[in-house]
């Protein structure tokens, strides 16, 4: 994975995200690394619509340790590792400092989300946008 995060996302997870044992439910882990990359989309200036048009075509996670803090911060880092002509692949990290910023983290959960950029419509793979690579790239 990079070394350093494309985007930081924080969420408080409530006690609705939690199960029955007092871990936060293995379906929401997807959900919140959703709302991180929807958030990095919404905060890029001036990229082309176009460029939000994607499906994901693979979704991998990996459960490290549980997060049983009811309304405990949830902090998912998003990291591009690599870009192709109409597709990429993000890692993610989703991590707690159950002691504060000051303390360790704790890693709850990692993975990959891997996109294609659809054309509007026949939802046929569409090559990125110069605004979108310019961003992404640096």
């Amino acid at each position: 994975m990079s070394a350093q995060p494309l985007y930081v996302h924080r969420e408080t997870i409530w006690f609705d995200e939690l199960d029955m044992v007092g871990v936060m439910h293995n379906a929401r882990y997807a959900i919140h690394v959703e709302r991180a990359m929807t958030a990095w989309y919404h905060s890029l200036a001036d990229v082309d619509p176009s460029d939000g048009l994607n499906v994901v075509k693979q979704y991998d996670i990996e459960f490290i340790q549980p997060f049983t803090l009811e309304r405990g911060d949830l902090v998912v880092e998003v990291s591009l590792e690599r870009r192709g002509r109409t597709s990429a692949v993000f890692s993610f990290r989703c991590l707690s400092y159950p002691k504060g910023e000051d303390g360790p983290e704790v890693l709850h959960a990692r993975g990959i989300r891997a996109i294609v950029k659809v054309s509007p419509g026949d939802l046929r793979p569409s090559p990125w946008s110069e605004k979108f690579l310019a961003v992404v790239d640096g």
